[in-house]
């Protein structure tokens, strides 16, 4: 064949190989390269050419890829060895390489293949060899049944040694227990080329008996059984246990069905959920084997409104791991809506987080319960006001009686003297009308304010200045009444997040416990203080009188506890009052150290963010 023709023989193979072909000069360049080895690495012909070869090593792998090469100038033959390669996208390929050293041209041929998919699968199967070696009891045998080979565990749970195995059969360790018919149905299974599974009970060399769950699994080479694999791991303990573990697992599904709490987990990889029975029933999901939901099934679950809610919580845990606790309503695919109670945390491996679990608890009767609880709190709430409107009404009719009267009074005087009063004298009873209007119109409006019910609480920013000062206009008739001296001390801008309404009818009925209990005493005042904490304000209602005693500092605060006669009260009023500021996240106690009668409300302070 002519040169030339072989030539082009050789050019048209080198470009049309599948395999990875180029030549290394000895400057550690790749002096040409075949449209595989570019189409491989996606770079440029230009590329590969004019970079170092060195450069597009891992750097794990330079140091043992420049050794390589050196072992081809110091005149061996040819070399096969593994390194990584960059590819032009960033990560990198595992090849392996064929390479021979033209000693004249000192130039390196070789042939290179991207093996990484069959070393990732090497290793992964050198890892399960391992694995199974380590943590289970291994063993081979040859076609025969003849054992071969043994792992420590063997050695460890059967008593025997190495050499004691080695050479014999299965029959060395036979307990007894089964029948010859099951090691039959074992052998025909497996030299049938078929995987067999189950526990076997055996006998270890001082006597005892010991159970393990087997895998016997053939092993082929060219189409027929070369030898079988013997795969097993101790379950004595579960065997003998096994009675506690299915009567601990029926109570635990009996008490997680009497607390209707169900559990779950989120794989993050794949969405995957896993929920257990009680889940499915609580969500009123029909469980079908096979079929597992998907974290997009169970969010579908909840209500348009609670979806987003649940979305966040699940997503910041997934991407942040935060823990999350929420109370959202469930459409069940039953076409119920029901409360559920829902948590969920993150678990981490290797620094990662890989799945999130938590539980889903039914909460719906709970739920009712609280919703009629809070609408029986607020009419309690409104009777209680009603309650002490009626109280004061008297007092405040009193209080309203007196500037009517001097209106009363003015205005007939104007008439009588209409034409001879000076435009003074007119100026000035004209004025005191208009006082007593005033007067009036800030009564009857602090009680509208006072009697307004609404029927969501309705936190807003206040000055306890302002709610002090609402209270005692509405008190102030009831302590001129019983001649009562009433002493307030303020600090300025003390401001709270409250329902103005609730906080105010709490001061009310505490100033009016106060008049009611000094309206007898010789010496009648009542105090208003507000101090400050770093994290409060308190206020201080005192009064003249001698203090509760320890014994009711606690029942004072419970419904139907009361001092007074029937007719006079129903013992509701303090128990409203702490349930008004529980709900504030305040709290209401009495000064043990003070010497009269003094109730302290603690009012946390507002964040100043």
């Amino acid at each position: 064949m002519p040169i030339n023709a072989k030539n082009n023989l050789y050019e048209q193979f080198f470009n049309l190989s599948i395999e990875m072909l180029c030549v290394v000069n000895v400057r550690g360049y790749l002096q040409t390269v075949n449209p595989s080895f570019i189409q491989t690495l996606g770079y440029s012909e230009e590329k590969l050419l004019s970079t170092p070869i060195l450069d597009f090593i891992h750097p794990d792998d330079v140091e043992t890829t420049a050794r390589e090469f050196k072992k081809l100038y110091l005149g061996q033959y040819a070399l096969f060895f593994e390194n990584r390669y960059r590819h032009k996208k960033g990560h990198y390929l595992i090849f392996s390489w064929n390479c021979y050293i033209d000693i004249k041209s000192e130039l390196i041929y070789a042939i290179a293949r991207e093996v990484t998919e069959q070393t990732r699968i090497r290793e992964q199967f050198q890892n399960l060899q391992d694995a199974l070696e380590q943590e289970t009891i291994y063993a081979e045998t040859d076609i025969r049944g003849v054992i071969t080979k043994v792992n420590d565990n063997f050695c460890d749970i059967s008593g025997y040694s190495r050499e004691d195995l080695i050479g014999s059969t299965h029959k060395l360790i036979n307990s007894g227990y089964h029948p010859t018919s099951f090691f039959s149905d074992i052998w025909k299974k497996i030299s049938a080329g078929k995987v067999w599974s189950g526990v076997i009970t055996n006998r270890s060399k001082a006597g005892g008996y010991y159970h393990v769950q087997s895998i016997l699994i053939p092993i082929f080479n060219k189409n027929k059984i070369s030898h079988y694999i013997a795969i097993r791991q101790d379950i004595t303990d579960k065997v003998k246990s096994e009675d506690d573990r299915l009567k601990a697992l029926r109570i635990l599904s009996e008490t997680s069905s009497a607390a209707k709490v169900g559990g779950w987990e989120l794989v993050v990889s794949t969405g995957e959920l896993s929920w257990t029975d009680e889940t499915f029933r609580i969500l009123e999901v029909d469980k079908v084997d096979g079929l597992t939901p998907f974290l997009e099934d169970g969010l579908q679950l909840f209500i348009t409104e609670d979806l987003p809610i649940i979305e966040e919580a699940v997503n910041r845990a997934v991407e942040f791991g935060e823990p999350y606790e929420l109370e959202l309503q469930a459409s069940t695919p039953k076409g119920n809506i029901k409360w559920v109670y829902t948590n969920g945390k993150a678990n981490y491996k290797d620094g990662k987080i890989v799945t999130i679990s938590g539980t889903i608890q039914d909460i719906h009767e709970r739920k009712l319960i609280e919703t009629k609880y809070n609408q029986e709190r607020q009419k309690s709430v409104v009777n209680a006001k009603f309650s002490a409107l009626g109280e004061l009404s008297a007092s405040i009719a009193h209080e309203i009686n007196n500037p009517l009267g001097v209106i009363s009074g003015y205005a007939e005087l104007l008439q009588l003297t209409s034409c001879k009063a000076s435009p003074e004298c007119i100026s000035e009873k004209s004025t005191a009308i208009l006082k007593s209007c005033d007067r009036i119109a800030h009564i009857v409006q602090s009680l509208k304010k006072f009697s307004r019910s609404d029927v969501k609480s309705k936190y807003t920013v206040c000055l306890l200045n302002d709610l002090i000062n609402e209270a005692i206009i509405l008190t102030r008739p009831k302590f001129k009444q019983h001649l009562i001296k009433l002493q307030c001390n303020h600090i300025e801008n003390s401001k709270i997040q409250c329902n103005e309404i609730e906080v105010e009818q709490v001061i009310v009925n505490l100033l009016n416990n106060a008049i009611d209990a000094v309206s007898e005493l010789p010496d009648k005042w009542v105090d208003i203080s507000v101090t400050e904490t770093k994290q409060h304000y308190n206020i201080s209602i005192t009064d003249a009188g001698s203090g509760i005693p320890l014994d009711k500092h606690i029942s004072i605060f419970e419904p139907f506890i009361t001092s007074k006669s029937a007719d006079e009260g129903t013992g509701l009023g303090l128990s409203i009052v702490k349930g008004i500021l529980d709900s504030h996240g305040a709290k209401v106690s009495i000064d043990n150290n003070n010497k009269n009668t003094c109730f302290i409300i603690n009012f946390p302070k507002m964040n100043k963010e």
